[in-house]
């Protein structure tokens, strides 16, 4: 149901690359004097310690200012990489949809990696390495059109047991690690948003002239998630076990004067929001000589329940109830011919089932079309339970040809249950190196996902849709200059196709509910310059210029994307001023998001003496450009003689009201003369924070 995305949105605002064996153990002799005083020394190296330290990559996004730690939430300080539908929103990535994006953990799939109030489910002493693909990457990732986040989790420190307590105005989290024998450690995590301290219940929220809104807390939004990884390392073999979870809950009430009853008389009385995911996995990785083996087995538990328009007139409400149930089994294989040629093979099978509950307003819209959320039909009910699998096997020719041509040639076969589609998808990329310190390449991959699930279900959607495909063009020139400092610039095109169109009653094939008639595009440029840390400073800036747009090819009418955003630039900036100071400040601006202009008012037939807009050109106009600086001093200290940290950090500095959404001003519309329009910010004003840190 799309009010998921986007009512609830307003309701909480008001390869990774193959790991290469580098370190063996290994046995040294130092023959100085005769046989009899040889000395040796023996030096042993863990493979699992390789992936033990964070990267320096990772650790520049764990200090970014304006994330409280969370070096996931630092991704949007990345070129091409934007928030959908404001300060809280999902990652949208040159140009594609939130929904296009695939999330893994450890080689294994994710239920979800942001939680819905704005961070993500990691731990910050978690996370190894995070590599965001945004378009050509290879044939290890399937099911996906847009981009892949990649995330790998470090494996345990072999150490007496460590508790490190951390608390912050957002969250409060525990982690313990250490060694449990002589070939295993261990860590676990556990947060918990401390969100329901600083919200009471009962409280009523209030709007931006400090009105009432008509929305009172029955339960305060709260988050909380746990990791949980074991690992084993045995010679040429390393085993781990893994646990992850997360849970979003938030309780509401819609009174009559709220802008929801207001719209959708339905709506009206208590509103519960709840998802929530538990995933464990066993992952074998074994090292040779010439070959690397990964095989990994995990089972995903993923739920999302939507409780809406509870009252003394309708007991149940309305309600939305779905539950994806998922076994992966996955396995990679990297084989060197050479030191200069290897074959990479990839194969998975996810034996997934979606199991759907509803009793809820039709809604026909997807994401090109305006208020999608309010968009309702008549009221449905049904349960189905379907299978949602999908499998593929991928290969990849990596070949570094001379010292100036580098070359990687894949191909991957898909495959969908649900729609019997059969994809053979191939991924190209092609390095030509200009010199010691500039690299040309150019990367092309054909991709495919399936369509979202309640577009394609019976009775709310269409079975016969065909799968989503899109084909990714990528140019790119990176060059490194002096004193740690480099510059890249990359052109991207994407082609989208066989996206949903919500089909109304003038269309004579109505009944279908949605048609494969939508496409988009997405092009742009993105610039990095990057310097790392060299006297005592590092940072980085962007500039992105990029265009999105979709075309209903039944009106041949082209329209821009509502994430679309021609110009964003960042620029991060830290300074390490002595061996216990660091400071550093985070600016990002970006071309306001679209809007559907509201140009009348109409009666609106579900509620008496109530209004409805009457919208313009979808997306046609755009908010104010978006801005906010961040700040963050961090200082290591000690408590009791116990090593730790305190950080401050002040999100939106200068306190930037940014738009958030536009629409009626509904409580003064008395007529269809009325045509008052009311301005409603994100809500994200000065932000200041204060966290501890302690080791013991």
């Amino acid at each position: 149901m799309q009010v998921n995305k986007h009512a609830l949105c307003c309701l909480a605002l008001a390869s990774t690359q193959l790991l290469n064996p580098t370190a063996w153990a290994r046995e040294n002799s130092d023959s100085l004097g005769s046989q009899d005083n040889l000395d040796r020394i023996e030096v042993t190296y863990r493979r699992s310690t390789v992936m033990s330290q964070i990267t320096e990559s990772a650790e520049k996004l764990v200090v970014m200012p304006g994330t409280n730690g969370d070096p996931l939430q630092a991704a949007f300080a990345l070129p091409g990489v934007v928030a959908a539908g404001g300060a809280a929103g999902s990652p949208a990535v040159r140009g594609s949809s939130p929904a296009d994006n695939l999330f893994e953990v450890d080689f294994m799939p994710a239920g979800y990696i942001f939680h819905d109030f704005g961070s993500s489910i990691f731990n910050r002493h978690l996370i190894q390495d995070f590599q965001l693909l945004s378009a050509g990457y290879g044939s290890s990732f399937s099911n996906v059109t847009g981009a892949v986040f990649d995330v790998s989790l470090r494996n345990p420190l072999h150490q007496a047991i460590l508790t490190t307590l951390d608390l912050s105005l957002f969250n409060a989290g525990i982690f313990v690690e250490g060694q449990a024998t002589t070939n295993s450690a261990f860590y676990f995590s556990a947060r918990k948003s401390t969100l329901p301290l600083l919200l009471n219940k009962g409280d009523e929220l209030k709007d931006d002239e400090g009105e009432p809104s008509g929305i009172t807390i029955n339960d305060p939004f709260d988050d909380n998630d746990y990791q949980g990884k074991w690992v084993w390392d045995l010679d040429d073999n390393v085993l781990s076990f893994s646990l992850t979870g997360a849970q979003d809950s938030a309780g509401l009430n819609l009174n009559e004067l709220s802008d929801f009853a207001l719209k959708v008389p339905d709506f009206q009385g208590d509103v519960l929001f709840n998802r929530k995911f538990n995933s464990q996995s066993i992952i074998w990785d074994h090292y040779s000589k010439n070959l690397f083996f990964k095989l990994g087995i995990g089972h995903l538990t993923n739920r999302e329940r939507l409780e809406i328009g509870k009252n003394q007139a309708s007991a149940q409400g309305l309600f939305v109830d779905n539950t994806l149930s998922q076994t992966t089994y996955k396995a990679r294989l990297n084989y060197q011919l050479n030191q200069a040629h290897s074959v990479m093979v990839d194969a998975a099978f996810y034996q997934a089932t979606s199991e759907y509950a509803f009793d809820f307003l039709r809604q026909l819209c997807t994401d090109i079309d305006p208020d999608c959320g309010f968009n309702n039909g008549e009221r449905v009910s049904d349960q189905s339970s379907v299978d949602t699998s999908n499998q593929f096997v991928g290969i990849a020719d990596i070949w570094t040809i001379n010292e100036k041509w580098h070359t990687e040639l894949g191909l991957q076969w898909q495959h969908n249950n649900y729609s019997q589609e059969n994809f053979v998808l191939p991924r190209l990329s092609l390095s030509y190196l200009l010199d010691d310190n500039s690299t040309l390449t150019a990367r092309y991959g054909r991709y495919n996902r399936q369509q979202d699930i309640n577009v394609i279900l019976p009775v709310l959607g269409n079975p016969q849709l065909k799968s989503q495909i899109a084909h990714h063009y990528t140019l790119g020139f990176e060059q490194t200059l002096a004193k740690e400092w480099s510059w890249s610039l990359e052109g991207y095109y994407k082609s989208l196709q066989d996206l949903p169109l919500a089909l109304d009653e003038n269309q004579a094939d109505s009944e279908a509910l949605y048609s494969n008639d939508v496409e988009g595009k997405a092009y742009g440029l993105d610039l990095l310059i990057n310097k790392n840390l060299v006297d005592n400073w590092y940072g980085w800036f962007s500039l992105s210029y990029a265009k999105s747009e979709r075309t209903n090819l039944r009106t041949q009418r082209d329209i821009n994307y509502y994430a679309d955003t021609p110009i964003v630039i960042n620029m991060v900036l830290n300074y390490q001023i002595n061996e216990r100071w660091n400071a550093g400040v985070n600016f990002t601006a970006r071309s306001g998001q679209p809007y559907t202009p509201i140009v009348g008012v109409k009666e609106n037939p579900d509620v008496a003496d109530g209004f409805l807009p009457v919208y313009g050109d979808a997306f046609s106009q755009r908010f104010a450009l978006n801005h906010r600086l961040d700040a963050r001093v961090e200082r290591k200290t000690d408590f009791w003689g116990y090593q730790g940290f305190i950080v401050f950090e002040v999100m939106n500095l200068y306190a930037q009201e940014n738009t958030a959404y536009i629409d009626l001003d509904y409580k003064n519309v008395h007529s269809t003369d009325d045509l008052l329009i009311k301005e409603r910010n994100d809500d994200f004003g000065l932000r200041p924070s204060i966290g501890i840190s302690v080791s013991f």
